[in-house]
């Protein structure tokens, strides 16, 4: 049976978030309700009035419990059903459940958006609300439909609860659901809650401002709501107009052309970042993108310096002979034709003719052709992020800027994206010089050069990302070098194994690798030693060479392989890697790898060396709160003369179930030398079941050398 339809005609939150109230206190109207808001817009806003409203002690309730759980910012089931239990303030025993499931899906490799309910929890919240009447509003940021049954609501037709739910507001109001997901939602919602879509300007106003004031609120924007608002609404407007997807790389956009400055304690990339999540990107184009759309969003702020954004193509380019970048403009976007992205346009020399006085602080170009000796926006001195795809130099030969020339457009850059662009002037080690703000990298398609010609002498380099592929075959050009990334852990060589540690920056804490290309990238290694900020690392494609691996000293929390292909990868090392809860390998089918040393230490102090070994083994007691010690295979030197310099493998874990990561390695293990020390002190959180890992491991071991339990 299709759900019952009903339109709510009012003109405001208020009167709406009212008349939504009536619908949940009719006990006729079934107990599932879903509201839309008005085309998507609107709709946090009024549930989060409602919920404030029925948790009201001023109004005469007919729900004993209100339970208001905002998951727009989706993680997973067991993210819902904490934040259900949170609401219910379930006592601190059954929330510690949590902690612990989190902690072994951490060991598990479980991604965030897997980790399921909890079916202890389950029986908890159904005991707490079985007895009860009440009302969950819940807002929806999956892209699928929710049974909170299965978090262990009982919402049972039988009884008189209610739940008001949706999947709208914070601006999304293009909802790209799973397959069956709308028919899911049909056949077990009773009720369809939408207003109206007749609002007047002034009320869409009103509902825009409501929702950017959520927002705002929900990033943690500490400013007057004058002014967050304003903030979140020029953000949106941005993103809104500008016609590609940015859903990636949007707090630049917004951070590079000043709409987000830092505030108090946190920086504006922060607060950038929590915008991006907690502010839908999934924008209807149909609908908002059209001209009149266009006029009126620009018009929402009513401030005329929206004018400083400016989108066109080559196409309207061509149309406007008289063309010029006003002064005030601080976003320019270029963009290819939609019909021909196959060729490139003549970017006009003149339309930068007012850089001296530009306050352009956003560049982005696409298929543009130009001279890169002397670039039309060279004086543009207040450039802060230069994107350039499938720019090509005008001439053929390999001129860079002269001697005297002014590259004052590049002195300021916090990000530069090139895409398909040979420019390779740009990482040279005069540009290097220059760029000294630089904080993100992006380079995709770049046929020549070297890691350590991306990031090397880039001391504040953040973010870097590389992506190899095969280039774009034009007439009588040499594609040979495809694919040709030299060794990382080295500035001027593939085949010297000597670290330079320094090639790679000390603040860098996002490092990205992928390998397109039909051809395997040639890197030999590959080394973050002295990269202590690293948290994020993305690996992925044919890495044929790799032959090492270090980690060291990052603070990676799971280190994914499983798209790696590396064929010959022979060392990986994780030591001082505090952090580190799983390392993801690729299926069995595709694990080639024979591994000849494997470090991994988790503790503050390394594995006892070939000194302090024997007083080690002397001082050996059962007394717990220290760690146990397994030796497998045998050693060339004995037992009594071995350090940690003789282990190939040497393992040292704070806990012990990090050795699940080590399960598809047992033969390795059976026939290495290996030494194991596993942190057994209570505070260790792993004490239970330490032995029985490690042995479970080398339960096929013809013998254990030594066994310490301390």
């Amino acid at each position: 049976m299709p759900p019952e339809k009903i339109r709510i005609h009012a003109t405001n939150v208020d009167a709406a978030a009212r008349e939504i109230i009536g619908v949940l206190e009719d006990t006729s109207k079934g107990n599932v309700i879903y509201f839309k808001g008005s085309k998507g817009l609107g709709a946090s806003s009024i549930l989060n009035l409602v919920a404030q409203r029925l948790k009201s002690s001023t109004r005469s309730n007919k729900f004993d419990k209100v339970i208001h759980v905002d998951c727009f910012v989706w993680k997973s089931m067991r993210a819902l059903q904490k934040a259900i239990a949170e609401e219910l303030e379930l006592p601190r025993s059954v929330m510690a459940i949590f902690d612990r499931c989190e902690e072994e899906d951490d060991f598990n490799g479980m991604d965030q958006g897997s980790r399921g309910v909890i079916a202890d929890i389950r029986i908890e919240i159904f005991r707490k609300l079985y007895n009860s009447r009440f009302v969950v509003v819940f807002h929806n940021g999956s892209n699928r439909y929710i049974d909170l049954y299965e978090c262990g609501i009982p919402v049972i037709s039988l009884l008189s609860n209610k739940v008001l739910w949706t999947w709208h507001g914070r601006f999304r109001s293009n909802v790209i659901l799973e397959e069956g997901e709308k028919e899911k939602m049909k056949s077990q919602t009773d009720v369809r809650l939408s207003a109206s879509p007749e609002f007047e300007d002034e009320e869409v106003r009103d509902l825009l401002h409501e929702e950017a004031l959520q927002v705002a609120k929900c990033t943690g924007i500490s400013q007057p709501d004058n002014i967050n608002h304003k903030i979140v609404m020029e953000c949106f407007i941005y993103q809104a107009l500008v016609a590609m997807d940015l859903r990636t790389h949007a707090p630049n956009y917004w951070i590079c052309d000043g709409i987000i400055e830092g505030q108090n304690n946190r920086s504006a990339w922060e607060i950038g970042n929590s915008l991006k999540r907690n502010m839908s990107l999934e924008l209807d184009s149909s609908v908002i993108r059209s001209d009149e759309a266009a006029a009126f969003l620009l018009d929402v702020l009513n401030d005329s310096h929206v004018n400083r954004w400016n989108f066109t193509t080559h196409k309207e380019l061509r149309n406007d002979n008289t063309h010029v970048l006003p002064p005030q403009v601080t976003s320019f976007f270029l963009s290819a034709d939609e019909l021909s992205t196959n060729t490139t346009s003549i970017l006009p020399v003149g339309i930068f003719q007012h850089s001296q006085s530009s306050k352009l602080r956003v560049l982005h170009l696409s298929h543009c052709t130009f001279s890169f000796a002397s670039p039309p926006f060279v004086h543009c001195a207040q450039l802060r992020l230069l994107h350039l795809d499938h720019c090509t130099n005008i001439t053929d030969d390999d001129e860079h800027p002269s001697r005297n020339e002014d590259m004052s457009c590049f002195q300021k850059l916090w990000v530069m994206d090139l895409r398909y662009t040979e420019w390779y002037w740009l990482l040279s080690e005069k540009m290097k010089r220059l760029m000294v703000d630089l904080r993100e990298l992006n380079v995709e398609g770049v046929k020549h050069g070297s890691i350590s010609d991306l990031c090397g002498g880039r001391p504040s380099l953040v973010v870097l990302r590389v992506t190899v592929a095969d280039p774009v075959c034009m007439e009588n050009e040499d594609t040979s070098n495809q694919a040709q990334f030299p060794n990382m852990s080295s500035t001027n060589s593939v085949t010297i194994p000597s670290y330079i540690n320094n090639v790679l920056p000390p603040l860098l804490e996002s490092f990205s690798f992928v390998n397109k290309a039909a051809t395997p990238a040639k890197i030999s290694s590959i080394s973050f030693r002295g990269c202590s900020q690293l948290k994020s690392v993305l690996l992925r494609g044919n890495l044929g060479n790799l032959e090492e691996l270090d980690l060291s000293g990052t603070t990676v929390k799971t280190l994914d392989l499983r798209e790696v292909e590396a064929p010959y990868l022979k060392h990986l090392m994780l030591l001082d890697c505090e952090k580190l809860r799983a390392i993801l390998w690729p299926p069995e089918d595709k694990m080639t790898w024979v591994l000849e040393k494997l470090q991994i230490s988790t503790v503050q102090s390394a594995s006892p060396s070939q000194n302090n070994w024997e007083e080690k083994i002397k001082e050996a007691s059962p007394t717990a709160g220290s760690s146990s010690i397994l030796i497998f295979g045998a050693s060339p030197l004995g037992t009594r003369r071995i350090a940690s310099f003789d282990f190939n493998w040497n393992i040292s874990v704070a806990d012990a179930r990090l050795m699940w990561s080590l399960l598809p390695f047992q033969k390795e293990i059976r026939e290495n030398y290996v030494y194991m020390e596993i942190d057994s002190s209570p505070a260790s959180g792993a004490a239970v079941g330490r032995r029985e890992v490690a042995q479970g491991i080398g339960s096929q071991q013809q013998f254990c050398s030594i066994l310490i339990c301390k």
